[in-house]
């Protein structure tokens, strides 16, 4: 609330510059409300001789700031840089970090690292992928390269669970009591319960400030708010989660929730950070400062620039003579859409508006005991595949098993009953007898057949009986069961179940961990700067034919970069491996493609062309890409489709909000020592590029020739065979 009787605090971290008596007892006339002491940077060994300092200079409360839930680098040499694609380990033991090996503290995260969790270092933008993960550290590969520094902050995602206080806040707090300090805040506050836990230690007559500083202390801000006796924004920490340009909106959400619940709220981080070194702060950080107080904070705290800046007094004069400028209040803005990661110059989740969610996805925990009392129904892996892609957004506008009005509606009109663009059935279809006893208005759980574990209840709001022979010839525009896909369809049963999904989590299987959710690419994307990103869609291990569609969409489009996105879901005899394709991408990158981000698209095919096509585009659209390449064959399977279907369809419907890119064959010209695409295969100095002459020498453990396959990725697949790994599926 902009009141002028509203009470404003200043907050002080006292550090090498100010911990001094001079300062102290400047900074106590000035009427500084509280000395923080930030344990982060004071070892324990020190707290009980820096309250001294104080306390022999000054009347002023001091408050012990704890390390709190939050992960951080260890030592490292100077002047650690790390590449794009380096492999790098992750250690709880503690090393004198390097470019191969670091740790991170506290040691007990590593027991909640899952491979395909995201670790971001610090701001230089450092951002590594968990491969493989145990209690005794972690294998990881550099996403996106950089510095990375001592003692710096570590953002994971998923964020795992770490205890709210270390043994060290512990005994801080314990030994701040011994000496009369009543005031305590709590690093990256996320539930009301990790409050309680401080307040436990705190003791009673104690004053807790709850530091927001993590989405997750944002949603449970409600909880927190009830349970603390003010919060303070960490604009620093909650920025390494949210986009800088969302922090100046989701302050003003969470001052205005603050005002509500009537505790107060203090604002950190960056308020004058020129005045480290300069006498006078940025036009900038006054704006910076006057909006704060316009928005109804409480209190503004200086943390760098009283702890080690050059003029500790100077800030808190300029800080107090803006206290006496504001004069208006904050508008308000939805919490939940200043969280979202997604930058804003990518397009938005297909069906959905920049002000909606950009995820799905649902985590619900219910009691065992309820859950196991809802009916069940097991799920084959193509349909786990497709909860997972529901839940995570990939097939937004979706959010569950169509109803045959929906079903209808794609088939006849390729579209939804809502109007949006839509090609692809998702169905959960089985026999009569199976869903015999199941209604619309129950909920049903959803088993994973391979685990047995339920991943998702389904809210029933339909269900009917289709015509085999008039969904397969709509869908597939064939009835012929030598296609792959009719073949499945009609070996699945007539009766099929619509309704919303309520996702539980994915199941306890081994996962590749270059899995990324749109969430994740999204948010890489924006790391790397890139707002125009081809994406490549392949079942294949890499050969010259692709090289030359990348660099050359790339060209076309005028990308940043490229999302190379294989399928990694069930699939034919003689394709090659998950492994071997993402292996043979890896090199790929390394040798000619820099710029590229290489992520697995866990889904299966159709084989429906045209219907395909388009609907493998908008996947690409929901991972956050605004170009899709498309070749004449894509997603086809034998001769069910002409070679012009995919650019027709695409054609007919206009705007998707992807920008397909499209290519002829692709062929190796003798001529011009070049791959080149062509209309017309017969001409004598075209070669085509052979599957089945890649396979066979591959078997054979011969060499692909390098017009065929760059020799960087043929080796790679000939290591492969040597160590008796399978390089194609049986």
């Amino acid at each position: 609330m902009a009141t002028r009787d509203r009470v404003i605090n200043i907050l002080c971290t006292l550090g090498p510059s100010s911990l001094n008596r001079q300062v102290i007892e400047r900074l106590q006339v000035r009427g500084v409300d509280l000395f923080r002491i930030n344990l982060s940077h004071t070892p324990l060994s020190k707290v009980e001789e820096t309250i001294r300092i104080i306390q022999d200079h000054s009347s002023t409360p001091i408050c012990l700031d704890t390390e709190g839930a939050q992960v951080r680098t260890g030592t490292m040499e100077k002047d650690v840089v790390v590449q794009d694609r380096q492999h790098v380990r992750l250690t709880a033991e503690t090393v004198v970090g390097t470019g191969d090996c670091l740790s991170l503290t506290p040691p007990t995260l590593f027991a909640g690292l899952r491979p395909n969790n995201l670790i971001g270092l610090d701001f230089d933008g450092v951002v590594l992928l968990v491969l493989h993960a145990d209690e005794t550290g972690a294998d990881t590969v550099v996403l996106n390269g950089g510095k990375v520094g001592s003692n710096k902050a570590v953002v994971i995602d998923p964020a795992p669970k770490l205890p709210p206080l270390t043994d060290d806040d512990i005994g801080a707090v314990e030994i701040g009591r011994q000496m009369g300090v009543t005031h305590f805040a709590l690093s990256f506050a996320n539930t009301a319960e990790d409050v309680a836990l401080l307040r436990k230690y705190a003791g009673p007559g104690s004053t807790i400030i709850s530091k927001i500083e993590s989405k997750l202390g944002v949603r449970n801000l409600d909880e927190i708010l009830a349970e603390s006796d003010a919060i303070l924004i960490d604009r620093g920490d909650l920025s390494r989660e949210v986009p800088l340009e969302n922090i100046p909106f989701l302050q003003k959400a969470i001052i205005r929730k603050g005002n509500m619940a009537n505790k107060p709220v203090h604002v950190a981080t960056n308020l004058l950070e020129s005045m480290l070194v300069n006498r006078k702060p940025t036009r900038a950080e006054l704006n910076d400062i006057t909006n704060t107080l316009l928005d109804g904070a409480n209190g503004l705290v200086l943390a760098a620039e009283t702890a080690i800046g050059k003029y500790p007094v100077g800030a808190v004069d300029m800080v107090l003579s803006m206290i006496e400028r504001f004069r208006r209040s904050l508008d308000g803005y939805r919490i939940e859409d200043l969280l979202e990661s997604s930058p804003l110059l990518l397009p938005s989740l297909h069906g959905r508006s920049d002000i909606e969610k950009h995820s799905v996805a649902s985590y619900r925990p219910m009691p065992k005991e309820l859950l196991s009392k809802l009916p069940a129904i097991e799920v084959d892996l193509e349909t786990a595949m497709d909860i997972e892609q529901i839940a995570h957004g990939v097939y937004s506008p979706l959010n569950g098993f169509m109803t045959e009005a929906q079903l209808e509606s794609v088939l006849n009109d390729f579209r939804l009953p809502s109007g949006d663009i839509w090609t692809m059935p998702i169905i959960l279809q089985g026999k009569s007898q199976e869903f015999a006893a199941y209604q619309p208005g129950q909920s049903i759980r959803l088993i994973d057949h391979r685990t047995g574990e339920s991943t998702a209840i389904l809210h029933l709001e339909d269900k009917y009986e289709v015509d085999l022979e008039s969904v397969a010839s709509r869908w597939f525009g064939t009835t012929d069961k030598n296609h792959p896909g009719v073949a499945r369809f009609m070996s699945r049963g007539v009766t099929l179940l619509g309704g919303p999904i309520e996702y539980l989590g994915p199941a306890s299987i081994a996962r590749s961990p270059y899995q990324l959710t749109p969430e994740q690419t999204r948010m890489l994307f924006e790391i790397k700067g890139w707002s125009k990103i081809i994406a490549f869609h392949t079942r294949n291990a890499p050969h010259r034919g692709h090289e030359y569609v990348i660099a050359n969409a790339c060209e076309r489009s005028n990308a940043d970069g490229v999302l190379i996105h294989p399928v990694i879901g069930p699939k034919k005899s003689g394709d090659f491996t998950q492994e071997a394709i993402l292996g043979a991408y890896e090199r790929l990158i390394t040798a000619r493609l820099p710029n590229s981000l290489l992520a697995a698209f866990s889904t299966y095919s159709r084989y429906c062309g045209p219907r395909e096509a388009v609907f493998t585009a908008l996947c690409r659209k929901n991972f956050g890409c605004t170009h899709f390449v498309l070749g004449r064959d894509h997603t086809g399977v034998g001769n069910f489709y002409a070679a012009n279907q995919n650019k027709d369809l695409f054609d007919q419907l206009g705007d998707i909000g992807i920008t397909p890119v499209f290519f002829d064959t692709v062929y190796y010209s003798e001529e011009k020592d070049a791959m080149v695409e062509s209309t017309a295969p017969n001409e004598k100095h075209l070669r085509s590029i052979s599957g089945t002459m890649i396979r066979n020498l591959l078997l054979e453990g011969q060499p692909v020739p390098d017009w065929c396959m760059r020799e960087e990725v043929s080796n790679y697949l000939l290591e492969l065979r040597e160590a008796k790994r399978p390089l194609f599926v049986d």
